[in-house]
């Protein structure tokens, strides 16, 4: 085998049905995965062999393979768990082989910069984006109509506030004071706290990871609102939730507005009861600034990989547009490239679809910390915004022993 010479490996060329491995998790992409992997095999003369397996077994099996030396040639990623792979040194720094590859390097040159330093650690590039999420509020427009609202007039400017005192408005009860009809459902979740977080001019880490923000009293006023609606009965609450989910409850006409991830698209367009819509997620009034939180998924190289020019061809055929565009023709993914996302919004089950679409020009990647895993951040993020909405705890008070709570574990992990 000839080619270029990169950490004592060589790369640029591939022999005959190489066999390259290639993990990922069992989603709705399988499809387009599948076909990605046949589309390698088709132009890299690749044997790929594509292992999926559980989100849950994933993040389980994958560290423990990558150290035990039996992991895969190429892997997904997530971006919030990105840091604490690079830091442990489960990621292969690029910087070389995208030097030596053309495709690569023409690749990440048309794509966002802000997507491609999302996979830059310590200045070295880790990883390639593949693809990237984005979010809006998703109604009921039979609802809102029959209430003489059009939020797609206010869609430019309006705010958090003016969601709140719609949520408010379009909350109903009964004759026994129980609820028949919600405004807004309020989760104890990332989707919308985080968005708020940053509109705010907030953030949850700093730029080194080790210090945890949380504890800010602004973070605290500007999730106050969350709170306020919980606490009203203009979200069910989460005991509600666990009965029938606001999902659910949203698509039985049961709850007016909800913020949704695009990926839940497929899921309401089974809706049939009644019309549904969406718009652009509130600007904050006083930054002036629109985020969404965005999942941006990449593909690592194992850097203990026996077959690095395998792993490589891999790698270069599926950033191809013609690879890229499977995600977005079977609406299974938002490709990281700009030039075949058509395909992915090219839909009718809503009038305005294109809100998810317009979304995508303030996307914020989930960029956490190296110091704790993102399952372990979720879990004690989801407990403490928790006793915050549901008033356990003055919001103030939540965030404070939330960020106590995430800095003793970056603390303990910094250390070990």
């Amino acid at each position: 085998m000839c080619g270029t010479m990169v950490a004592g490996l060589m790369v640029g060329s591939v022999n005959a049905k190489e066999t390259v491995t290639w993990w990922s998790w069992s989603t709705e992409a399988t499809t387009a995965l599948n076909a990605q992997a046949e589309y390698a095999e088709a132009n890299a003369d690749l044997d790929v062999e594509l292992e999926l397996t559980s989100s849950a077994d994933y993040w389980v099996k994958l560290p423990v393979a990558i150290a035990a030396g039996t992991g895969p040639d190429v892997y997904q990623m997530t971006r919030p768990d990105f840091e604490s792979y690079a830091a442990a040194g489960n990621a292969m720094d690029l910087t070389e082989v995208i030097v030596n590859s053309p495709l690569l390097q023409e690749y990440l040159d048309s794509l966002d910069p802000v997507l491609v330093e999302t996979y830059q650690f310590e200045g070295k590039q880790m990883g390639i984006p593949l693809t990237i999420e984005c979010s809006a509020i998703v109604y009921n427009k039979t609802i809102m109509e029959a209430a003489g609202i059009d939020l797609e007039a206010i869609e430019d400017t309006w705010t958090w506030a003016d969601l709140q005192e719609i949520a408010e408005q379009l909350t109903v009860k009964d004759e026994k004071g129980e609820t028949t009809q919600y405004g807004f459902y309020v989760p104890a979740d990332r989707l919308p706290s985080w968005e708020i977080i940053w509109t705010s001019g907030y953030d949850i880490f700093d730029e080194t990871g080790e210090n945890c923000l949380l504890d800010d009293p602004g973070i605290a006023e500007a999730l106050q609102p969350l709170a306020d609606m919980y606490q009203s009965g203009v979200s069910p609450s989460i005991d509600v939730t666990t009965i029938s989910s606001g999902d659910d409850m949203f698509m039985s006409g049961k709850i007016a507005m909800i913020a949704a991830g695009v990926w839940k698209v497929p899921t309401y367009s089974r809706i049939t009861g009644f019309e549904w819509d969406s718009v652009e997620l509130p600007v904050n009034p006083e930054t002036g600034e629109r985020y969404c939180s965005s999942n941006v998924c990449g593909l690592i190289i194992n850097p203990k990989t026996e077959n690095l020019d395998a792993a490589v061809a891999l790698m270069e055929q599926l950033v191809q547009p013609e690879s890229q565009k499977l995600y977005a023709d079977s609406n299974s993914a938002i490709p990281a490239l700009e030039e075949v996302r058509e395909g992915y919004f090219d839909t009718e089950v809503a009038d305005r679809i294109e809100a998810f679409e317009d979304a995508l020009d303030y996307v914020h990647p989930n960029v956490l910390s190296q110091y704790i895993p993102y399952q372990q951040f979720s879990q004690l993020y989801a407990d403490g915004l928790k006793q915050g909405i549901t008033g356990e705890k003055t919001m103030a008070e939540a965030l404070q022993d939330l960020d106590a709570s995430i800095t003793a574990v970056v603390e303990e992990n910094k250390a070990g």
